[in-house]
């Protein structure tokens, strides 16, 4: 069943000490960068930074915009698309070090993943482990990459960078 719609998320970088923090969902135990969806009429650092606070309780200061991530995948019997909107976050309230961030949402946990292990993690949307692999971080303007399956139905394109 497809959607009808495509999904802006805004997500957070949120890098120490080497580690990223993931968010799991803790009925299916996979990953993904902590944030939300873009409510209309809301900038989408602000969605960001609610979503923080909505879920962890922790106030933030997001930087800058470092990446968007296109992807269109199956999850489940649904097609979903979804543009991600990743911030870096310069300051994420939450005592500093890598000590526990509390969910405020039962479905959810929050775990520092150090950057080493990221490419062997259950992370999605999964062509993000890339990203965070390579550390993270921008490298100058923010990049851009769209991951649909080819014309053909083979593979998804590669990653491309802007």
């Amino acid at each position: 069943m497809a959607s009808s719609r495509i999904e802006f998320i805004a997500r957070g970088v949120i890098v120490r000490e080497n580690a990223v923090l993931i968010c799991k969902n803790l009925n299916q135990g996979y990953g993904y960068l902590p944030g939300g969806h873009i409510e209309f009429g809301e900038p989408a650092a602000e969605a960001l930074r609610r979503e923080l606070v909505e879920e962890t309780g922790a106030n933030s200061t997001v930087g800058p915009l470092i990446a968007v991530h296109e992807e269109s995948f199956l999850q489940g019997e649904r097609l979903r698309h979804e543009v991600n909107l990743m911030f870096h976050v310069e300051h994420f309230d939450d005592g500093g070090g890598l000590g526990s961030v509390p969910s405020r949402e039962d479905h959810i946990g929050f775990e520092w993943l150090d950057l080493a292990g990221v490419t062997s993690a259950d992370i999605r949307p999964t062509s993000i482990r890339a990203f965070l692999a390579a550390g993270g971080r921008a490298h100058g303007t923010a990049a851009w990459w769209s991951v649909f399956p080819s014309e053909s139905g083979g593979t998804p394109a590669e990653p491309l960078r802007a």
